[in-house]
């Protein structure tokens, strides 16, 4: 491994270790009033919604010249009157300790947890060009049918997939046309990574 991918790999395993530890103590906290759903919505709403589409505010966020108290006063001012008072704490703790740059993968983790504990399966489904509202309902319909169970589903755009999808279920990656080839998933493969996945939310929950 090159120098430069070790550094990488350092980096993003970080990233994932602060993800998850975040995540957890955001999870607890909205689990304890009750809103756990609520305010993962809102974080994605944070993400996917305003951070995506303002980047000046997204460089504000990971920029390491602004104090830590105007970092905290940004919040208060673009936030303060929408967000609930429960994520925007979780925020300025970050904001404090200078962990907002890694609120993408804190949203990450915090979605896969939520998820996990409420028994939904985690499913990304990886596509040439985006899978509109219509096509997602379907493809989640036909996955909670085989898996029988309830599908969270991804959708990520790899434009190498030419004229088909690739289908990630925990581990196990299965790759098919949009039309034909999912149906032909034979039934013990997947059996085989439901029951793969639901002895590792298991272990997490014992």
């Amino acid at each position: 491994m090159s120098e430069a991918n070790s550094v990488d790999t350092v980096f993003d395993d970080e990233s994932l270790h602060v993800g998850q530890v975040y995540a957890k103590a955001l999870l607890a906290a909205s689990q304890a009033e009750g809103k756990v759903d609520a305010i993962v919505d809102q974080l994605e709403s944070l993400v996917k919604d305003v951070l995506a589409k303002q980047p000046a505010l997204s460089a504000a966020f990971v920029n390491p010249k602004i104090p830590v108290e105007s970092s905290v006063e940004l919040l208060d001012r673009v936030f303060g009157k929408t967000m609930d008072p429960l994520l925007l704490k979780a925020l300025k703790v970050m904001a404090r300790r200078r962990r907002l740059g890694m609120i993408g993968s804190i949203h990450q983790a915090a979605v896969k947890m939520r998820d996990e504990s409420q028994g939904r399966l985690q499913v990304t489904v990886t596509t040439a060009h985006p899978l509109d509202a219509a096509a997602l309902n379907h493809l989640r319909g036909k996955l909670n049918s085989m898996l029988h169970a309830e599908v969270a589903l991804n959708n990520k755009v790899d434009p190498s997939v030419i004229g088909g999808l690739l289908v990630r279920i925990g581990d196990t990656v299965f790759d098919g046309s949009v039309d034909g080839q999912l149906n032909q998933m034979k039934k013990s493969t997947l059996a085989k990574a439901e029951q793969a996945i639901r002895e590792k939310l298991s272990t997490l929950s014992s």
